[in-house]
């Protein structure tokens, strides 16, 4: 239970500067107006990777902080629970990329992203407390009506202009609440 209080303390950077990314990049991506299809999988791979790299940073400095091992069995065991989601996610992007432009789908593909970022989540969450298993759900589930109400055509205004906007809201509101939650939740380390 200990070790589950640790992840929960160290989580909360990370998922506020993700989330502060997220919502940066959505902002940069709404003012420069790229809302087309065109760039919509490249910048947000991009952004993606930058969020990824910001993360490693963060959790290495907190590791070198608590003079604890950046690579330990409990990351390791982290990450390979998330990669295989969130290289299926780097692949959709990627086949996006290459597919014409005419048969891009900005709006399935952040549905697809949603809901993989939820799994690689909720396949964390094993190591960790229920509260990212159940974030996971969540994003789940969100994905999976984007994706629903997308391909039904029930919602006129769930379109490739605002799929910026919903990345913003999924990948950037989202961890940053998340982050805040875990902030604002996480006992002090004198009481543990």
């Amino acid at each position: 239970m200990e070790q589950a209080s640790v992840y929960r303390r160290a989580m909360a950077p990370v998922a506020i500067v993700v989330g502060l990314i997220g919502l940066a990049a959505t902002g940069l991506a709404q003012t420069v107006d790229w809302a087309g299809p065109g760039r919509f999988a490249g910048y947000w791979l991009g952004v993606a990777f930058v969020a990824a790299m910001v993360a490693l940073l963060l959790i290495r400095q907190q590791a070198l902080n608590s003079k604890e091992d950046f690579w330990s069995p409990p990351t390791r065991h982290v990450a390979q629970a998330m990669i295989p989601l969130l290289t299926a996610g780097l692949g959709l992007g990627l086949l996006e990329i290459l597919n014409q432009p005419d048969a891009r789908d900005s709006i399935r593909l952040t549905a697809l992203w949603i809901i993989l970022y939820g799994g690689a989540l909720h396949a964390a969450g094993f190591f960790m407390r229920r509260g990212i298993r159940l974030l996971g759900w969540i994003f789940v589930i969100i994905g999976s009506l984007c994706l629903c109400f997308h391909e039904l055509e029930q919602t006129p205004w769930l379109n490739g202009k605002h799929a910026h906007l919903l990345m913003g809201w999924a990948f950037g509101a989202n961890n940053l609440m998340y982050g805040l939650y875990l902030k604002l939740t996480s006992e002090p380390l004198d009481t543990e």
